[in-house]
């Protein structure tokens, strides 16, 4: 009894209510995204978005150490992401630099361990909920592919993200014991993915996860400069592909058979985005566009009726540009070049790997911004303590034992 007085009575440290707030914010945010939305509506979502956004700004200015200079410079970001907020009327943005900019003497290692068994949990009782009938199963039926079920998530691909951003935590946390165990348990969730879902991105990302995650522990390693060319370049592909993402759609000419092979191979992602090109201008600080995906039971009543009505930006990049203007669109992927280059830097490339699969991901899909799937840019302003640093500790603690 003496013991629980003492916790109750402790002082909350900046660490326990940054991690207390992603974790509540994580449910709430991992439920929207679920055939549990329609019971719940928007309003607790948007609720839970303010309040923790809220909470996160008060740990800046109260818990963190910042002299003027730096406080200054989180308050002019901030008041981008929140301008950005407003124009757009997305609270993802808002939500993400918030956590990024509160992310100050946070351990990186424990964000991700939060983010992991909450989503894990989180996903595996949305699926268990789905199987049993508590709520539904989304089940697409496309002419040509395999049927495709969303078990209790509002599309298949959503689901298939999950599991691949799960695997990417797992990846991180696990990179300086990852052996072929490992690699083969992620290539026999491929392949259920793959019965599941049909979502080829995601399954292709899995796979691929295995030879970046091998040449990027050799580079560690290896003196050899071939061998550490390779992985030390990882960071090149995110500028690359963001570009790639809005000049391939830009100059998108429908009557071109190369173009139309790779619209029809992205299934119509460049002619959507060329139409929100035609539908909107380029702005600085966003805009609010609106769009009506194939998810959720709204969704599904468009797919039934021959995607008529449906239009929606699905590349992470060109929603940064269309949605939330160029100016964040410069931060986000300037961001995650700097997190990249930094584990080049220190050839420790855990993250950075991850990093590069998550950048192929964002190629295609759009869950860039949305914490439920990608936690990984909260890494800029964590503790930067590396993960190999972390397991050496840990296994010196079980020598001493």
């Amino acid at each position: 009894m003496k013991k629980v007085k003492e916790v109750l009575n402790a002082p909350v440290t900046g660490q326990q209510l940054y991690l207390g707030v992603l974790v509540f914010y994580l449910f709430f945010s991992f439920l929207r995204n679920t055939t549990f939305d329609p019971y719940l509506g928007s309003r607790p979502f948007n609720l839970a978005s303010y309040a923790c956004s809220a909470l996160l700004i008060l740990k800046i200015y109260l818990f963190d150490r910042y002299n003027l200079k730096d406080k200054l410079i989180i308050t002019f970001f901030m008041l981008i992401a929140i301008c950005s907020w407003r124009l757009s009327t997305s609270n993802l943005i808002l939500v993400m630099a918030a956590f990024i900019l509160a992310a100050k003497d946070v351990s990186f290692t424990n964000i991700i361990k939060c983010y992991f068994y909450t989503t894990l949990i989180l996903l595996l009782s949305v699926m268990l909920f789905s199987v049993v009938g508590i709520i539904k199963d989304l089940v697409f039926v496309v002419h040509g592919r395999a049927t495709r079920y969303a078990l209790g998530i509002v599309y298949p691909t959503d689901l298939a993200s999950h599991v691949l951003y799960l695997i990417l935590a797992n990846v991180y946390l696990k990179y300086q014991k990852l052996n072929w165990h490992y690699y083969l348990s992620y290539l026999v969730i491929a392949f259920l993915l793959k019965l599941i879902t049909d979502a080829r991105l995601s399954i292709i990302c899995i796979i691929l996860i295995i030879p970046t995650v091998l040449m990027a522990k050799a580079a560690e390693k290896s003196q050899c400069k071939i061998v550490r060319l390779i992985p030390s370049l990882y960071w090149a592909f995110i500028p690359f592909l963001a570009f790639t993402s809005f000049a391939g759609t830009y100059f998108f000419d429908n009557t071109n058979h190369i173009y139309y092979k790779i619209d029809h191979a992205l299934s119509g992602r460049l002619s959507y985005g060329l139409m929100s090109m035609y539908r909107y201008r380029f702005t600085w600080l966003g805009q609010k566009v609106e769009e009506t995906g194939l998810g959720g039971n709204k969704g599904l009543s468009v797919f039934h009726h021959g995607n008529i009505g449906y239009f929606y930006i699905d590349s992470s990049y060109l929603r940064l540009i269309m949605i939330y203007g160029i100016i964040v669109t410069l931060i986000i992927v300037g961001v995650m070049i700097a997190l990249s280059i930094r584990g080049v830097m220190r050839r420790d490339y855990a993250l950075t790997a991850v990093l590069f699969i998550v950048t192929i991901s964002c190629f295609v899909e759009q869950h860039l911004l949305e914490l439920s799937y990608n936690p990984f840019l909260l890494a800029l302003l964590a503790n930067p303590k590396t993960i190999s640093e972390v397991y050496i500790v840990g296994k010196q603690k079980v020598q001493s034992k």
